[in-house]
Order: structure tokens, then C-alpha cells, then sequence
């Protein structure tokens, strides 16, 4: 069961209905600071989240709908049976006034919720700050962080950040006459007592719910070389009930079969952002599966990850999670990109861009790209009678086509030391070679007619639409023939 559509409306970041169509395919995403990628986050979330719980809509609208539109806040999510969406298709609304996600008849929501597949970079800020007084504490990064929302038999009910929450609100009680301290030390031993049974038993190798149980596979396919061990030592008060001792997990590290003495030294930001992942996406594997619509929503968890940790990322996602529909957010363009390479020829994957657009009144709301290549980009403009922008775009786009080209072939190209300092030309060269003469003279043709001279300022120049219609479709072409190469 995947999702096909989400429309949201009024809420947070999202001013007025945005229809967002999904296809069935996993979504990769960029978007800017401000551009409402992460309020999509939070939509999704909280309409899964509303199967279970009273979320007040009107306290998460946007603060800028005008007084008629007020209340009107909805999200709209449209699944089908398939990837495909020719299956049986059902619409749930989630608004002030209707929540279909409740249907005594229909758990199809309730049980997707259980995951607790909502992952974003706020639950692994602590990877900042995590190594105090020689060692690494990896407690905060688990209870509060990537096992906030995590829930089990010996859990109640309840999620484990709300167990460790119970123990801190109560710890921090001040005693009196009200409220004299036996009162206060029943009430946090139980609240301790329920917080060690649940979180201490993931850190037993014999148990069922064993942390690195699931973790461990997943966490070998970063090709880090490490084993990795979790110790818990459970929580106690102080002697006087006012404090907390021992919140504490700490880390043993093997390195290649060798001790590692001082794991502090040895995990920097990316190994530690990796075990955190790994234990996240391992402790969803261990719920039930046989569920019909998984999610799993990443926003913006790349930050603590560099290159080499990233492809074994995606590569994980979809060798691990092949039954999820996985959504991934980033504000980091140049890698968006870099990944765009590595999926749209995968049929999986769709891709968006989010931009933040300013309103004539003064404020921001999102602007969302479709899926579009440079090529439909350019298309827009073209459409739009933003001629310059047209060209900008399809220049881009063929310079894209043959440096992609040139590494597939495995052109050999001089080296240089940066990107940057390689021209178009140098590309272009080494692709000439391989194609029919008529490719070539059109591509030369429009260059020079098109794409540099509409690319510059030049008062001199009148920009025809037609030259640039025929330029996009030359380039299309282009892009075709390479690719029949490629196969």
C-alpha cells in the first residue's frame, strides 16, 4: 500500500492547498531553509500520529491564513493498493472537522503508526556534543533522540521517552509538608523501576529485544569495520532523591578484530551519526511487519554524514526497506544532486525541489519543482516567456548529459585538481567522437546561436523563441542518443 498523493492545506509552513503527488515512488528532496520541507515532515507525522492521538490542528496553522479561511487546515493523503496506482485506491482526510485515520473498521493507519518510522536531524543533535570527560554517552542521543518514540510489551503502552520523562518530572518535585519525601521516593523508584526494565532489557545479547540485534547488519554495510558493544548501567536516584546517577550508555569498540581504548578518539561525527541510524532503522525492523503501508521519513539526517556514508545510506534503504516508501529531505544541494545521478534511472524514486518563495506581503511560503530535470526546467521558463532562464537551463542540462556520458565511458579527460576548472568544451570534446555528424553540427549550431549567447547579457542579441525550442529539442536529442549508448 503506498501513498500517491498528499495534499496539505493551511498548515505550518504550507499557506493555502498544495497538492504534492507521490506516484507510489520514494521522494528525495531538496529544499532550501524555510521552504516547507520540513513541514511536510511534520504533516505526515502528525496524520499518522492522528490515528491515536488528539492533535489540535488549529494550534499548527498557518499563522497567516486570513480570517474566512481560518480552521480550514487539513492533510489529504491518497494510497493505493500498488506502487502503480492502478489498485483500489482510498482517500483519508485528517482536519478540524473529519479524521478518517480513526475508522474502527480500518487500522491501516493505527498500524503504520506503530513504527515509529519519523526520523529527523533534531534526534541526532546530541552527536554534536556527545563526548564529555574522556568517554562517549550515548544516553541522551538514545532516550531523548533516534528511541524517543520507541514502544514494546515491557514499555505499556507508552514510548520510552515518556518512561524517562515520567522519572525526570518526578525527580525534580520538591519536597514539603504536601509532599514529604517517602511520598516523593515511592513515586521515583516506580518511575525508575519502569523506565531500567524497559530500556535495560535492549541491552541484554540473550534477549529478543536486544539493541544490536537488527543494528549490527546494518550498521556492517557503512563498511566501517567495527563491532560495536552498548552498556547500560541503570539508573539510580542519589542519596537524597534530588539528583539522577548512572544515565549513562556507554560504547566498546572493536576496530578490524583490535580493542579500540578510547572509542572517543576513534568514532568522529560520521561513525557516530552511523550507529545512531543503524540503531534506529534496526529497532523498526524488529516491530511486526506484516503491516500493509510502511513509511519511513528521514528529514535531513545527512548532516552528520560525509560522502563515503551516504551512498551506503541509500544503498541500505533500499536493500533493507524494499516494502517501505522512503522519504529523505537535505538542504544540501551540490549532494541532491550528486544522489539525483544514483536514482533517476531508478524507478523507485522521484525527486522534488523545495524553494522558499516570497510573497508580495513580506513573507515566505514554499514553491515546489515536481520532479523536474534542467530540461523541464526549462520547458517552464520557456513557457513563462523567461527566455533567459530557458536557456540557463537547457545549457545546464547539456553540459549534465555529457559529463555524465564522459563517466559512465570512462572518458579520459586531463586532469585538473577541481571541477570548476574543467570547461564544457573539455567534455564536449570527448563525447564528438561517438556521435552521428548531424548531432554534432546541430549541437554547435545552437550553442553558439542559444545557449551562450542567451545565457549572457547582450543588448545586441534578440532572444527568438523558436531558436530556443529547437535548442531544447537538439539537446534532447543528444540525451537520447547517448543513453541508447549506455545501455
Amino acid at each position: 500500500m503506498k501513498i500517491q498523493s498528499i495534499e496539505i492545506t493551511n498548515y505550518k509552513a504550507f499557506l493555502g492547498t498544495y497538492p504534492i503527488k507521490v506516484d507510489g515512488k520514494n521522494l528525495f528532496i531538496y529544499g532550501e531553509n524555510g521552504s516547507g520541507k520540513s513541514s511536510l515532515y511534520y504533516a505526515l507525522k502528525d496524520f499518522f500520529q492522528s490515528s491515536i492521538e488528539n492533535i489540535d490542528l488549529h494550534e499548527l496553522e498557518n499563522i497567516f491564513v486570513s480570517e474566512e479561511k481560518k480552521g480550514s487546515t487539513a492533510i489529504n493523503v491518497k494510497f493505493s493498493s500498488d506502487q502503480e496506482g492502478k489498485g483500489k485506491t482510498r482517500n483519508y482526510e485528517f482536519s478540524s472537522s473529519r479524521n478518517d485515520t480513526r475508522e474502527a473498521a480500518d487500522t491501516t493507519i493505527r498500524d503504520a503508526n506503530k513504527l515509529k518510522s519519523f526520523l529527523t536531524y533534531k534526534h541526532l543533535l546530541d552527536i554534536h556534543h556527545l563526548k564529555k570527560h574522556n568517554s562517549i554517552n550515548l544516553f541522551d542521543l538514545l532516550v531523548k533522540g533516534v528511541l524517543k518514540h520507541f514502544r514494546y510489551s515491557l514499555t505499556n503502552g507508552r514510548e520510552l521517552g515518556e518512561l524517562w520523562e515520567d522519572v525526570e518530572s518526578m525527580i525534580e518535585k520538591k519536597t514539603g509538608r504536601e509532599y514529604p519525601i517517602n511520598k516523593k521516593k515511592t513515586e521515583v523508584n516506580s518511575a525508575i523501576k519502569a523506565f531500567n526494565e524497559a530500556f535495560g532489557e535492549l541491552f541484554k545479547p540473550d534477549s529478543p529485544e536486544y539493541i544490536l540485534k537488527h543494528a549490527k547488519p546494518i550498521l556492517d554495510q557503512f563498511n566501517h569495520n567495527i563491532q560495536v558493544t552498548l552498556r547500560y548501567a541503570q539508573v539510580r536516584p542519589s542519596s537524597d532523591y534530588s539528583a539522577l546517577d548512572n544515565a549513562r550508555v556507554t560504547v566498546d569498540l572493536l576496530y578490524a578484530g583490535k580493542k579500540i581504548a578510547y572509542p572517543h578518539l576513534f568514532l568522529n561525527e560520521a561513525r557516530l551519526s552511523a550507529i545512531a541510524i543503524s540503531i534506529y532503522l534496526g529497532m523498526i525492523k524488529r516491530h511486526v511487519q506484516g503491516i500493509p503501508c510502511k513509511i519511513l521519513f528521514l528529514d535531513d539526517i545527512f548532516i552528520g554524514l560525509d560522502i563515503a556514508n551516504r551512498l551506503p545510506l541509500l544503498q541500505i534503504l533500499e536493500y533493507e526497506f524494499p516494502e517501505y516508501q522512503v522519504f529523505i529531505t537535505t538542504y544540501d544541494k551540490p549532494w541532491f544532486e550528486y544522489a539525483k545521478g544514483f536514482l533517476e534511472n531508478n524507478k523507485v524514486w522521484k525527486t522534488m525541489e523545495f524553494y522558499a518563495q516570497e510573497t508580495i506581503e513580506g513573507f515566505e511560503i514554499p514553491c515546489i519543482f515536481d520532479n523536474q530535470d534542467f530540461l523541464e526546467k526549462a520547458a517552464y521558463h520557456l513557457q513563462h516567456s523567461d527566455y533567459k532562464a530557458a536557456a540557463v537551463y537547457t545549457r545546464s542540462a547539456f553540459e549534465k548529459i555529457i559529463r555524465t556520458y564522459c563517466e559512465k565511458k570512462k572518458k579520459k579527460l586531463v586532469f585538473k585538481s577541481r571541477l570548476k576548472d574543467y570547461s564544457s568544451e573539455d567534455f564536449w570534446k570527448e563525447v564528438k567522437p561517438d556521435l552521428h555528424p548531424k548531432t554534432i553540427t546541430d549541437i554547435e549550431q545552437y550553442r553558439n546561436l542559444v545557449l551562450n549567447a542567451f545565457s549572457h547579457y547582450n543588448t545586441e542579441k534578440h532572444e527568438i523563441r523558436t531558436e530556443l525550442i529547437s535548442a531544447i529539442q537538439v539537446v534532447k536529442a543528444l540525451n537520447i542518443e547517448l543513453k541508447s549508448m549506455q545501455s
